[in-house]
């Protein structure tokens, strides 16, 4: 039974003035209390959650327990994993609240960390706060985390564990946030309303943000009333789940008869039929591959099977432009993977949520392959002309560059057949860096066990001086290095610096290994240690861009521990990526949470001082 008070699904937004509007989190409702002594995270069930996501319970404990001056109190909230600020990957969070293993639930947490995003107070310095008015709750639960200098809105980026999910008295701004971050809806709360135990009420209403898909039925039960659905994926019958919210009778008579006269019945009162008749959905997300929240719409006679395709499913799961069209789907792009324009659009929406925070600040350059990866290709700079409107771009003296934001700029340059995102080091409202690399490239494929190498040495020496690094596959031969750094903390100046001075560290070392000669002729055979590219005006391969190579390998972000002898570029296709992310996180995870500005400031200085600054 629940313990936490639930809203009621409504179509229909209310408005007025007794209204707030927060964003609707896809995760699982929670009830954190914190005492003097002691964190306790249980369930909307009351069930203990403090071993699933021990990331929660310890921050709790370790920043909270001694403000004394709070406690004891109570949040009500959601445990969520942020893909961006307006949305939960759910799969991600239900797979945790799954595991068993005490080792494994450490280890996710130490990865891809959960945070709680706290929408109501329910005591404070032990006295109940569920009497009092929504927003007088709300005051008195922003003023608590304010003081606790915990995040006043969600932010995937930081580290605080806890954070709050703000109210807005406008609806219509915070929708169009929502549907454009694909959140999974609102809660409308009455601005009077008391927190109610274990009580629905139309107090509190939500409102989803339904997708539409065209889908084909592929059978019936007669006993339960659900249809199975399903769409075309490459030829072939791709199972998307069941519906049956949603049918009236008519409809409900409709299906029986026709499974009765053309399909198959395979065991008494269930059918399975050829692919003929199509209909459209609505639904919330897609689920380990099966679409949840599933209620019929429409039934679709003037369509055919073979147009309700997985791309096109997947294509508006996201909020794209009306006016966004995919064209040649079935073009096969990668000939030694066989993998045809359509594959590449669908890694393009699986790998977004993590591809999309590299691309949205960064003025883009594109590898554009015409006729596929291995043939003719070009660099675009430049905006073309027949770009639409909704591609945004930013002028500098010489070009105007794209900047890709959102799923409807990716898909448009996804369809213009640009396999390769290349980017700058600086964002668009700045002109320093806002990280380091260093681009490790061995003289041929066959010896990329040199770029491992490399990479190994350098981290030892990011080590010692006490920097956080992050490896990633260049999607090619070699391996590339990031040291994250804030907006404007340095100039390209004082970073040439830096990795002019680790750079010549590594090759003193092994001066028959690594060199930092430019020209390839004059390199003997050894792994280039590129650290000049990094500079005003030069770009790089983004992480998660796929590469103009046949196979269609990807520049994959690494977790250090996979920098070793089996590492292999081919094997991170972009099939293999979308698994590994989905299985084991992004190993950027943290990335933009921890950059090294008072180590890097610290080397300087010292590099500075002992005369070793040299660029």
């Amino acid at each position: 039974m629940a313990i936490t008070m639930q809203p009621v699904l409504t179509s229909v937004p209310p408005s007025g003035e007794m209204w707030r509007y927060e964003t609707k989190y896809d995760g699982y409702r929670a009830l954190l209390t914190v005492s003097k002594t002691d964190v306790f995270l249980i369930s909307r069930n009351g069930q203990p959650l403090n071993g699933l996501f021990p990331e929660i319970a310890i921050f709790a404990k370790r920043k909270l327990t001694s403000l004394h001056d709070h406690l004891p109190f109570t949040l009500d909230g959601e445990i969520v994993s942020l893909a961006n600020p307006f949305r939960s990957n759910f799969e991600y969070v239900q797979k945790r609240g799954m595991m068993k293993n005490q080792e494994l639930i450490e280890k996710a947490a130490e990865k891809k960390p959960c945070h709680f995003l706290a929408f109501d107070l329910l005591a404070c310095k032990g006295k109940a706060m569920t009497s009092l008015p929504y927003t007088e709750r709300k005051q008195k639960l922003s003023d608590l985390l304010k003081n606790l200098g915990l995040p006043m809105a969600p932010d995937p980026r930081s580290n605080e564990r806890i954070q709050l999910i703000p109210e807005t008295p406008d609806f219509d701004s915070l929708w169009s946030s929502v549907k454009r971050f694909d959140g999974e809806g609102i809660v409308a709360k009455k601005k009077d309303s008391r927190w109610l135990e274990n009580k629905k009420t139309a107090e509190w209403l939500k409102l989803k943000n339904y997708k539409r898909a065209s889908v084909f039925m592929t059978g019936y039960n007669k006993a339960n009333g659900y249809m199975s659905i399903a769409v075309s994926d490459c030829g072939h019958i791709r199972e998307m789940g069941s519906v049956s919210h949603g049918l009236g009778e008519q409809e409900r008579n409709a299906v029986l008869a026709i499974v009765t006269e053309h399909g198959t019945e395979t065991k008494p009162g269930e059918y399975v039929i050829d692919p003929s008749i199509c209909l459209t959905v609505h639904y919330l997300t897609i689920h380990f591959g099966t679409l949840r929240e599933v209620s019929f719409v429409s039934f679709e006679f003037d369509m055919t099977w073979e147009e309700c395709t997985y791309t096109r499913l997947l294509i508006h799961s996201k909020n794209v432009h009306p006016s966004l069209q995919l064209t040649s789907l079935d073009k096969v792009i990668f000939p030694e993977s066989n993998k045809t324009k359509a594959d590449y659009v669908g890694y393009i929406t699986e790998i977004g949520d993590v591809l999309l925070p590299f691309l949205e600040n960064r003025a883009l350059t594109v590898i554009r392959y015409p006729h596929g990866a291995g043939g003719e290709s070009f660099f675009q700079k430049n905006k073309p002309d027949y770009a639409p409107e909704f591609v945004t771009s930013v002028k500098d003296d010489e070009h105007e560059h794209i900047v890709c934001r959102d799923y409807s700029v990716l898909y448009w340059l996804a369809n213009q057949l640009a396999l390769e995102f290349h980017i700058p080091f600086q964002t668009v409202d700045s002109e320093n860096p806002t990280e380091i690399v260093f681009d490790l490239d061995p003289p041929s494929k066959s010896e990329f066990p040199l770029a491992v190498r490399a990479a190994e040495e350098l981290r030892r020496l990011f080590e010692q001086l006490g920097l956080v690094s992050f490896p990633k596959l260049s999607g090619n031969k070699g391996i590339q290095i990031y040291i994250p750094i804030s907006k404007n903390a340095f100039t390209y100046e004082d970073t040439r610096i830096f990795t002019s001075f680790a750079a010549s560290y590594c090759v003193s070392l092994f001066p028959d290994l690594f060199t930092t000669e430019r020209l390839i002729k004059n390199r003997g055979g050894k792994l280039y240690i590129d650290y000049v590219q990094h500079a005003p005006g030069k770009t790089i391969i983004c992480p998660y861009s796929a590469r103009g190579n046949e196979l269609g390998t990807v520049a994959a972000p690494l977790y250090w521990e996979e920098v070793g002898e089996k590492l292999t570029p081919a094997d991170f296709t972009m099939e293999a990526v979308v698994k590994r992310t989905k299985e084991i996180g992004c190993p950027f995870e943290h990335f933009f949470r921890q950059p090294q500005d008072k180590q890097i400031k610290a080397i300087l200085d010292h590099l500075k001082e002992t005369g070793r600054a040299e660029s």
